[in-house]
């Protein structure tokens, strides 16, 4: 695949008190409003509960998302009330690609708000193939997702900044002093080469990138 990704830095939306009363639906639908517990007992019997063990001797406790899957809480240390509870039933995904203005200021805006997030980089054919599968199909970026709730592609500081109040997010930074913000990873992580393989050198040649080097005539916000 040689199109580019295509990126924009705005895009035009509904007014602010129609959006906020959608994506606040949307993002109470897409999760309760409590936390959901899976303990397993020391006889491997598992229940469910929306109140935590009063002890864990003897039991496994996880914590789980709108979609059922474990949340791992060692990122969540430190962190005060409100935005560990926004940080564990919304947890937010940046999806960016190099070469990207658009995806700078996405990623600096949700930096100095202060919210935690992991960055999903599009750099592959592999890559770009998995981000229309979840993306529904758009060539565009950045593009996040808080918790289930996927934003239209595009940054646009105004509507983020309204799906992040719907989570519960503090409006400006909360986060510990402590905390370390995990470096960006390949949306489809590099297939791994067998020892045997690596070895005998037999590895196969890296995919390479489908983005050329940039253009300093294309409009700001855009890559072609």
């Amino acid at each position: 695949m040689s199109n580019l990704l295509r990126t924009q830095m705005k895009r035009p939306h509904r007014s602010a008190i129609v959006l906020s009363a959608a994506l606040g639906i949307g993002l109470w639908a897409a999760s309760p409003a409590w936390a959901i517990y899976k303990i397993v007992g020391p006889d491997g019997s598992v229940t469910f509960s929306d109140v935590p063990p009063s002890t864990a001797q003897g039991k496994s406790v996880q914590s789980l998302n709108a979609s059922g899957s474990a949340i791992s809480q060692n990122n969540f240390a430190g962190f005060p009330t409100g935005l560990r509870e926004a940080s564990r039933k919304y947890p937010v995904t940046l999806y960016t690609a190099p070469q990207c203005d658009a995806c700078d200021a996405a990623r600096e805006f949700l930096q100095q708000r202060g919210i935690p997030f992991v960055e999903k980089t599009i750099t592959s054919n592999a890559d770009i193939k998995a981000y229309k599968a979840l993306s529904d199909g758009s060539d565009r970026l950045p593009f996040i997702a808080i918790g289930d709730t996927k934003l239209p592609a595009g940054f646009s500081s105004s509507n983020w900044g309204i799906a992040l109040d719907a989570a519960g997010y503090p409006k400006t930074s909360a986060l510990p002093r402590t905390y370390v913000r995990p470096q960006p990873m390949a949306l489809v992580p590099p297939p791994t080469v067998k020892k045997d393989a690596a070895a005998n050198g037999a590895s196969g040649p890296a995919e390479p990138s489908v983005l050329p080097p940039p253009n300093p005539n294309a409009p700001k916000g855009f890559q072609f």
